[in-house]
């Protein structure tokens, strides 16, 4: 029996991963021995109480809080769940953390478990190669759960021949339908409506402004080695990815959304072992269309800016400030795109054209230049309340 630990098990990656756990040849083959949260001790409790757990992280400080509960170890502050993930020593991390926070997680999971199961795509996105050169030189597997990067690493299983393009396909988000000149001050609660997908508040907002997009096509351009990456709207998100190869042939993951599919799929790869709904193929109608770029122009950048490692860095770290920003009222929806555009632009320029190859080789340089961008980011929102 493998054990596992999920590092953001009370957010919606981690609460699915716990479905999942739970199901049938799952619950015969791995044992959940810890997780974590940012400050949600009530759920911890119960987790610990159902699953006997071995130890667990609380971000969020609290003197409340115990140092063990009924027999499981509790780390707290802000390097927990380094310390939970490496006094567990679980055989699989899934690591489902929200934001840059999660990369500290991931290099963490490198050190202990033999399979990183990864939801964190800002792992990839801030730190470059630096996480999968880690994975290759640990000898690690490190299998993706977004449902796209999950969908082209099992549509090129068994491929020998390097694909053409890859074709990552989008919904279109909340604000997909809205008239262009009314996006400026769309409000949050039309923002946060996801039409397919459940997810955090975050990731929603990303996927209205297509900057989990973005994010997404950074992703895949170091997972999957090629700088070939466009992007379709799927209206239905039924097709969840496209490979095409060099003879014209294209290959499509078709499977109905719900993230608790490639979820199993990485746990229990190489095999499949989830049993689920299966979509009525024959009632449905699937269609691409083309991006328009002034609706999204957060894509568009992630697509300008593809490769350079310091400014996908900065893109991640101002969104999550305006994102941030726009949940506490105090930007419109329009100024989240300036306010990443901005930040990229100034990073750009406080580094020499020679540094536009530059290659992260230390976390260290990762956190610098995650805050340097947060903080000018920051002046940006400060600017724009004035």
């Amino acid at each position: 029996m493998k054990t596992v630990f999920i590092a953001g098990i009370s957010g919606s990656i981690g609460k699915q991963a716990l479905e999942v756990l739970n199901k049938d040849w799952f619950i015969d083959n791995f044992k959940i021995v810890g997780g974590s949260v940012y400050s949600n001790w009530e759920m911890l409790k119960d987790v610990i109480d159902k699953y006997y757990l071995k130890a667990v992280a609380l971000v969020k400080e609290s003197f409340e809080v115990p140092s063990t509960y009924h027999g499981c170890m509790i780390f707290k502050g802000e390097t927990s769940v380094e310390k939970a993930i490496e006094y567990c020593n679980a055989d699989i991390s899934i690591i489902a953390t929200s934001g840059f926070s999660g990369l500290r997680h991931t290099l963490k999971s490198l050190e202990v478990s033999k399979r990183i199961c990864l939801a964190n795509k800002e792992s990839i996105v801030s730190g470059g190669n630096f996480i999968l050169n880690n994975a290759y030189k640990k000898e690690k597997e490190l299998i993706p759960i977004d449902s796209e990067h999950s969908a082209i690493f099992q549509l090129l299983l068994g491929e020998s021949s390097k694909p053409e393009k890859i074709i990552i396909t989008a919904s279109g988000g909340a604000l997909r339908d809205e008239p262009i000149d009314q996006l400026e001050h769309a409000p949050i609660d039309k923002v946060l409506k996801h039409p397919v997908w459940s997810m955090g508040k975050r990731i929603t907002i990303d996927s209205a402004t297509m900057v989990n997009k973005g994010l997404e096509v950074i992703e895949a351009f170091h997972l999957f080695r090629t700088k070939n990456i466009t992007v379709a709207i799927n209206r239905e998100s039924r097709i969840h990815s496209m490979v095409q190869f060099t003879d014209g042939v294209i290959k499509m993951h078709y499977g109905l959304a719900d993230m608790r599919i490639p979820i199993a799929f990485s746990l229990s790869y190489p095999q499949r072992k989830y049993y689920f709904d299966k979509p009525d193929f024959f009632s449905e109608k699937i269609d691409f269309h083309k991006v328009d770029f002034k609706r999204y122009p957060a894509l568009k950048l992630a697509l300008d800016i593809l490769g350079i490692e310091f400014l996908q860095n900065a893109y991640n770290a101002a969104d999550e400030v305006a994102v941030n920003s726009y949940l506490k009222g105090e930007i419109i929806f329009g100024d989240i795109y300036r306010i990443i555009y901005s930040t990229v632009n100034e990073i750009q320029q406080t580094f020499s054209y020679e540094n536009e190859s530059l290659k992260f080789t230390s976390l260290d340089d990762i956190l610098k230049v995650d805050k340097l961008s947060r903080e000018i980011a920051k002046k940006y929102v400060l600017e724009v309340k004035k």
